[in-house]
């Protein structure tokens, strides 16, 4: 599961609303045992958040979808992995700034040079870190019973 974390690029965050469930694609990190992303400073996300620091987190990565002899004769090959914890707000601006950089280093090849970061644009930038609580996985692997559905890709 801590692999498929880390290898990721995007992961869904679910959080809870005065309206309902809100889920929301995000780049992020896994760190340390804990997941990291970005945000602006406010907006639905962030409210909610503030509001209630339960939240549930997604990757999954997929497959092709396959033929077999079970059900109804196709399915999804895939991995998943959802974590369960509460958010919380990075305070210090040496800290945010460590884990910015590293998720510049998870998203952009060294061989790309980058802008530096200012401490003006590290201010205006929330960083949120999941303490992972619990985490789940499921897996539907490819395996010799599977035919693998080919896609013409004819445009």
């Amino acid at each position: 599961m801590e692999i498929l974390l880390e290898r990721m690029p995007v992961g869904r965050l679910a959080v809870t609303t005065e309206d309902g469930p809100y889920v929301v694609a995000v780049n992020y990190l896994f760190f340390e045992d804990c997941i990291y992303f970005h945000s602006a400073l406010s907006g639905r996300k962030m409210e909610a958040l503030r509001a209630d620091s339960r939240v549930c987190f997604l990757v999954d990565e997929v497959g092709p979808q396959v033929l077999w002899e079970r059900g109804c004769g196709i399915s999804q090959i895939y991995r998943s992995v959802a974590c369960f914890g509460k958010a919380e707000l990075l305070e210090g601006a040496i800290k945010k700034r460590e884990i910015l950089e590293r998720m510049v280093q998870k998203y952009v090849p060294s061989s790309y040079a980058t802008s530096p970061m200012t401490d003006e644009n590290i201010e205006k930038t929330a960083i949120v870190r999941i303490l992972i609580e619990s985490m789940s996985g499921k897996a539907n692997e490819l395996s010799s019973v599977h035919t693998v559905i080919q896609v013409n890709e004819s445009s």
